[in-house]
């Protein structure tokens, strides 16, 4: 069984270097420490703690669907059928393999996985889609959810939003520079 990692205790500099590099993960280092006022050296050594601690899982280019030519995003409601871990287990290990899926999150409710699929046409997403359930992963329902749209995506975690203090506040308030949450 796989064990929760120990949570990391993080301070307001950490939290803002983490908002600054989801906003821009092409930003040189010393201009990171300028933006957060750290020296570039604790800036960059906190920077290396929080990769080798988890907590920045990696740099990512976001492509846009449109300009590389046309894609077809399906969100996808599984539901298996057995409900006991060992198929929990060989499903999720299974859908890791198919490069179509994007995203894949276990949910609690009417469905077992919710899954988001790109694919470069409807027809190519339903031939997908029966590989699937001949590959025997226990597939027992499907639901598919054509995205008509991008509204939304790709949103960076709003620490602010989530209650951790901005770094700017406690330095212009004057309080604990060690202060997490508001």
């Amino acid at each position: 069984m796989k064990s929760k990692p120990n949570p990391v205790r993080l301070d307001a500099w950490d939290y803002r270097i983490l908002a600054e590099i989801q906003s821009d993960g092409r930003i040189s280092k010393s201009e990171l420490a300028k933006r957060v006022h750290l020296s570039a050296s604790a800036c960059s050594e906190r920077l290396r703690a929080l990769e080798v601690a988890g907590i920045i899982e990696g740099f990512y280019a976001r492509l846009s669907p449109a300009l590389i030519g046309g894609m077809v995003f399906v969100m996808v409601e599984v539901v298996l059928e057995r409900h006991r871990l060992e198929d929990q287990r060989h499903f999720e290990t299974a859908i890791g393999e198919f490069p179509e899926i994007l995203d894949c999150w276990a949910i609690g409710g009417r469905i077992d996985y919710l899954m988001r699929v790109a694919s470069p046409s409807m027809a190519a997403y339903q031939d997908f889609m029966e590989g699937l359930l001949q590959a025997g992963l226990g597939i027992d329902q499907y639901y598919s959810l054509v995205v008509t749209k991008p509204v939304k995506s790709n949103s960076p975690i709003s620490l602010s939003a989530l209650g951790f203090v901005d770094i700017r506040e406690v330095r212009d308030s004057g309080r604990d520079r060690n202060l997490i949450q508001g």
